[in-house]
């Protein structure tokens, strides 16, 4: 039987993050001390600040999700609340992590990633996910999409 896809079926990518990051691990390994500082795209930001960036994002997930650990209440009315709090989420980590000389920063990496790849794949795909994948146009999202959503911003920073 030849099965089409609507658009809509789940995409189950959980397994995929170990690959991606495995592949960022090795691209920072392989950067020379001054490509640290090389400019982004990002006006904003170096490469050691995407790294850390990542790190933060990586680190954040489940010390939220699994660990239960909210340092701060957090009220969201509109969707311009969401955009500013990741924005302010973003930079504080990046200020906090782009410290990091490189050979801490990629070590950090190994271990957080190895982390969440396994905090993502413990997950049931299709229970309700902790975050919705607003800028998909989703209020409630299920887990497999919000993983997907992950390995999107990995994948997307490389």
């Amino acid at each position: 039987m030849n099965r089409h896809s609507s658009g809509t079926d789940p995409i189950l990518c959980a397994h995929l993050l170990r690959t991606v990051d495995e592949k960022l691990v090795a691209r920072l390994a392989s950067l020379e001390p001054s490509e640290w500082d090389l400019q982004t795209v990002a006006p904003l930001w170096k490469v050691r600040d995407v790294a850390a960036h990542l790190l933060d994002t990586v680190l954040r997930k489940p010390s939220i999700v699994r660990d239960s650990c909210y340092v701060e209440a957090v009220t969201i009315r509109a969707p311009q609340d969401v955009v500013a709090l990741v924005n302010r989420l973003n930079a504080e980590g990046v200020t906090v992590y782009r410290r990091l000389s490189p050979p801490v920063l990629i070590d950090m990496m190994k271990s957080a990633c190895e982390q969440s790849a396994r905090f993502h794949q413990s997950l049931d795909p299709f229970a309700p996910a902790t975050f919705n994948v607003s800028w998909a146009g989703e209020e409630k999202s299920l887990n497999w999409f919000d993983t997907a959503r992950e390995l999107t911003e990995r994948w997307h920073h490389q």
